[in-house]
């Protein structure tokens, strides 16, 4: 039964309404989404009452099978993927379970399908975060269902616990996509009038100015009148009013702020 054929009625059922409007557009918006996404991995699986199971392909083409199973465990080693769909089979497995339900393991594949894992570590990895996840809701549901304070904290701590690890993989698996690095994009960069906008490697110069590789900051346009300078006997007011003025040094004529641009053929060092 695929995706988008309804499931069997039953005949003792009592008849059904057909969907309104809005139901229809839905379903219509779901069947468009399911036919985007690829169908997973999927076993067939057989489950005897003596709890043996027995895994086979569901269709007749078997080398398309095995090249599905290699890609959804991103590797072209047989082997490898054998062994960790092997393991995730292992991870969905409740307790007391001889074997998982068969709708276990297909979930489980489909998790790491969804992932896509690209090489062998990223399969690991996604192996790994499926089991995580099966950990954290099975700790959650029993915190739900804990009949004292202390349960609840136990199990409520060991699922944060949990949830705290998938988290951590998802950025570990970030991570490693992005090739280890973080890139950062300035996409705006606003340059007002009398400003310069500095673009590369910041630095400290030793005669304490900020320069970007030769360049200082001093205006370019020293014809303008400067922007700060202090007029001679006033006074500074500090934050509080109520306190003593702050004296300006000595001069008797407005005075401009030196500039900071150096001379040609002169480098000052620090002092």
């Amino acid at each position: 039964m695929s995706e988008l054929e309804a499931p069997p009625t039953s005949k003792k059922s009592k008849p059904k309404r057909p969907p309104n409007d809005q139901e229809r557009a839905a379903i219509a918006k779901a069947k468009a989404y399911c036919r985007s996404r690829i169908q997973p991995l999927a076993y067939e699986i057989t489950k005897t009452e003596g709890r043996e199971i027995t895994i086979e392909i569901p269709h007749d083409d078997a080398g398309g099978f095995i090249a599905q199973q290699r890609a959804t465990f991103g590797t072209v080693s047989p082997e490898f993927a054998s062994r960790t769909a092997a393991d995730v089979c292992d991870i969905v497995r409740s307790r007391g379970e001889a074997m998982p339900a068969p709708d276990k393991i297909n979930a489980g594949i489909a998790a790491v399908a969804g992932i896509e894992p690209q090489n062998e570590y990223e399969a690991m990895l996604a192996a790994q975060m499926v089991g995580v996840h099966s950990v954290a809701m099975d700790m959650l549901s029993r915190a739900k269902q804990a009949g004292t304070t202390d349960h609840m904290e136990r199990y409520g701590s060991l699922a944060t616990k949990m949830l705290r690890t998938y988290t951590a993989q998802i950025e570990a698996l970030a991570k490693l996509r992005r090739g280890g690095s973080q890139k950062v994009m300035v996409e705006h960069v606003h340059v007002y009038p009398g400003s310069q906008a500095i673009v590369g490697a910041v630095t400290q110069g030793g005669g304490g100015y900020l320069e970007n590789g030769q360049q200082p900051h001093a205006p370019a346009d020293t014809s303008r009148k400067p922007a700060l300078a202090a007029a001679g006997g006033t006074s500074l007011r500090g934050a509080d009013s109520r306190r003593a003025t702050l004296p300006v040094a000595g001069g008797k004529r407005e005075e401009a702020v030196p500039d900071a641009r150096r001379r040609k053929g002169k480098r000052r060092t620090g002092g």
